[in-house]
């Protein structure tokens, strides 16, 4: 019996057909100068890549299905859509990746743009929206898209705008030359994270009747205002760097639609009501903000400068000879002008990082010590400047002995590494621009590590003067004492970011001694000095230094041969010694050292050591300190 079917064969050609259509939906179409893109989008199915070489495109486009639109660069310019009428690109599908284009729409017309949203979930990544009339890129009663690394320049009124636009991310832009870098209108819960604000003529970020939206980790310089909340409620501004603007940040909450001057002032949160009112909070927080304009704060409402912990660094504000005393925050809270608000914790000025160095669009460089090996390993941290490849590269301080340059990138940060010289010497490590042109520079060492001791022979508590040089310049450093035969060290002192200089030791017991310097978490020691003899102290002494000090000061006290319950005492040059001025007991120790604070009144005093404080004997006397 035969027995035969076509179902097998039928299967095999559909099967066969529903791939090549899958392949096809999936695949790259590529349009050339020339060519027209919108041409291309109408007969895409969704899902499908447009790629499109470098030129000019005099359309303008309307996206309406799903796909990525992509612009492949000549290697000079990215592909231009320009268009005189509307808006060059157009987004009013969902799901759009838009990438590499060139978008410019002379039109004036207030709903134009260069690049204009009007749909949900899409990412607008590494494009130019440049020289539009109206705005470089507006995302229009939308939500959920991504607005990440693109150039928004030279546009004749917003950067970018949103309007009654939620949900939004617009992250790591540069946005600089244009009327007002980045507007919302109406606009909710959308986040402004990392951008670079320079140059724009007015405001750089403004908020119009616009609440619960997160401002955080931006730059802004050289703008008229650097931040502008009217009409806003219930937005966090965190960590902004504000700085060279004429005003910071300028917060206003009009209640009758009255205009408010911003006289000039950085920071003005203005709330305008009927006399009988009374100021109002509107409950935006500003906190952890570097504030470094003409003028930095005022607030005739009620709103909140600090998170609970820390407030904001104001330049006006942020020193002693300003009322500010602190290492790190204010002891004192900081009244905001213009109404009851204030920063309960302001902070102190920044302390400088040792090894770091910053130029301008964020760019950055931070090295892992100040001197390295012959050959060592350099570790370094970089932030490369928005808008800008950057290389770095190691030199001589005179110029000459160049390395080749290592790339960074731009719009970055990241760790990398270099080698340092064979030779010892002074270096610079430089990052520079594509035209060579120096960006920033940090100084650096290159030292074989040595540690010397002396004098070669001492007695106990006497001082040893340890030179160092071609420790790392890390905090962490450190030299230890160690006794002849120990592995553990007697004593140990950091060398506090130091890569050369002298550390001051002393033995309280006899015996031989060394010195050893380490970096920071290493188990084996860069250098080891000499061998220091110290010898028992078989006298009594006491030194005081230094000789001369103002009303006041202080004085280190030196003393050798004390008794289990000796003291030491203080006295104006020609008192008996049953009228001291204060004493100290020794604590048990042959020999150590103390400080005393002098009396304030001008005079001469030295200090008497006592066997006991019952009959006094007295052991030794230091000599004369004047105060004056």
């Amino acid at each position: 019996m035969k027995c035969t079917s076509e179902k097998p064969h039928r299967f095999l050609v559909v099967m066969f057909a529903f791939i090549l259509l899958a392949n096809c939906a999936n695949a790259v179409v590529f349009v050339k100068p020339g060519e027209r893109i919108q041409a291309a989008i109408d007969a895409a199915p969704p899902g499908e890549t447009i790629e499109v070489s470098g030129g000019t495109y005099p359309e303008s486009l309307v996206i309406d299905r799903s796909l990525i639109l992509k612009g492949i660069s000549s290697g000079v310019d990215l592909p231009r859509v320009e268009s005189e009428n509307g808006p060059a690109i157009t987004i009013k599908a969902n799901g759009v990746i838009l990438e590499g284009l060139w978008a410019k729409s002379t039109s004036g017309w207030t709903g134009d743009a260069g690049i204009l949203v009007l749909s949900n979930d899409n990412i607008i990544r590494y494009n130019m929206a440049s020289g539009s009339g109206n705005a470089g890129i507006l995302l229009k009663k939308c939500s959920n898209n991504t607005v990440f690394g693109n150039v928004v320049q030279g546009n004749g009124n917003e950067g970018l705008l949103l309007e009654n636009a939620s949900f939004n991310r617009l992250e790591k832009n540069k946005v600089s030359d244009n009327r007002n870098g980045c507007k919302l209108v109406g606009s909710r819960e959308n986040v402004i994270l990392g951008n670079t604000f320079l140059q724009n003529r007015f405001d750089a970020i403004n908020l119009e009747e616009s609440n619960a939206n997160l401002i955080d980790g931006n730059y802004v310089a050289g703008s008229d205002s650097a931040l502008v909340l009217d009409s806003s409620r219930d937005n966090i501004v965190q960590r902004n760097d504000f700085v060279g603007n004429e005003k910071g940040i300028y917060l206003s909450y009009l209640g009758t639609g009255k205009d408010v001057q911003s006289k000039g002032k950085g920071v003005v949160i203005s709330y305008n009501s009927m006399p009988s009112q009374e100021s109002v909070s509107t409950n935006n927080s500003i906190y952890l903000n570097n504030l470094s304009n003409k003028k930095n704060a005022r607030d005739d409402s009620l709103n909140n400068w600090d998170n609970g912990k820390v407030g904001n660094n104001y330049s006006d504000f942020n020193d002693p000879a300003e009322g500010c005393k602190g290492i790190k925050i204010c002891d004192a809270e900081m009244s905001v002008p213009g109404g009851p608000s204030v920063d309960r914790y302001p902070k102190a000025t920044p302390v400088p990082v040792i090894g770091r160095s910053t130029g301008p669009g964020g760019a950055a460089l931070q090295l892992s010590g100040k001197s390295y090996l012959p050959g060592g390993r350099m570790d370094l941290n970089f932030t490369a400047p928005v808008g800008a490849e950057v290389w770095v590269g190691r030199a001589a301080a005179s110029g000459q002995n160049g390395q080749e340059d290592l790339y960074l990138g731009q719009n970055k940060s990241g760790d990398a590494w270099l080698t340092a010289p064979e030779e010892e010497g002074s270096y610079l490590l430089a990052m520079r621009d594509r035209n060579g042109t120096k960006v920033l520079s940090l100084p650096f060492n290159v030292t074989v590590p040595v540690l010397s001791a002396s004098p070669a022979t001492v007695y106990t508590c006497e001082k040893i003067i340890v030179t160092f040089r071609g420790a790392l310049g890390r905090k962490d450093d450190w030299i230890g004492m160690y006794k002849e035969g120990s592995s553990n060290a007697a004593v140990r002192q950091t060398l506090g970011s130091r890569d050369r200089g002298n550390a001051t030791f002393s033995a309280p017991d006899a015996g031989s001694y060394l010195f050893k310097m380490f970096a920071g978490g290493a188990n084996l020691p860069l250098a080891s000095s000499n061998a220091v003899e110290v010898k028992p102290n078989a006298g009594h002494k006491v030194i005081a230094e230094p000789s001369q000090v103002a009303p006041g000061g202080l004085v280190t006290i030196t003393f050798w041969g004390a008794a289990p319950a000796s003291v030491i005492g203080m006295y104006g040059m020609t008192r008996p010694d049953r009228f001291d001025l204060g004493k100290i007991s020794t604590g048990g120790r042959s020999c150590g050292t103390m400080v005393r604070r002098l009396p304030a009144a001008p005079g001469q005093y030295d200090f008497r050591m006592f066997q006991d404080d019952i009959n006094r004997p007295l052991l030794a006397q230091s000599n004369v300190v004047t105060v004056s």
